[in-house]
């Protein structure tokens, strides 16, 4: 994908996404997250799997409303799961700092932004498309 070691590289990756879901997330704004990856350092499909198992636990606990939501390359060569989040942002934030995740997509009124959690040299981005134009509605089983 790129050096793990470049942060510019890294963050110019995160900002070529596609998103793969059964359904479109029924509020106005959320974040996509994934507790998948720490730090974007991989791990097994076993341990990541647990991971998002773990924060799938957290949400229900806190009563957090969430869609099943994949992201990944633009052609398809490998897709994160994850999950659309009904939080504001700086709950998103927090909560992807908790999984140890880099950034965070942002989406409100159909525009995805791209905002930092631990790369905290970066700024928030509008990646200037709308996120329905990127989202591809698949079925329920999710691959």
């Amino acid at each position: 994908m790129c050096d793990q070691n470049n942060a510019s590289d890294l963050w110019k990756t995160y900002q070529q996404i596609a998103f793969r879901a059964p359904q479109a997330p029924s509020v106005r704004s959320f974040a996509i997250l994934t507790a998948f990856n720490p730090r974007s350092q991989p791990l097994s499909e076993k341990e990541n799997q647990l991971r998002n198992r773990q924060l799938v636990d957290e949400m229900e606990k806190a009563g957090i409303r969430y869609w099943a939501m994949n992201g990944g390359a633009p052609d398809g060569s490998w897709f994160e799961p994850g999950f659309a989040v009904a939080l504001t942002q700086d709950e998103a934030i927090a909560l992807a700092k908790t999984w140890q995740q880099n950034a965070i997509y942002w989406v409100e009124d159909d525009t995805l932004w791209l905002l930092p959690a631990l790369m905290t040299d970066f700024t928030p981005q509008s990646l200037g498309v709308t996120f329905s134009s990127l989202l591809e509605l698949t079925d329920s089983s999710m691959d």
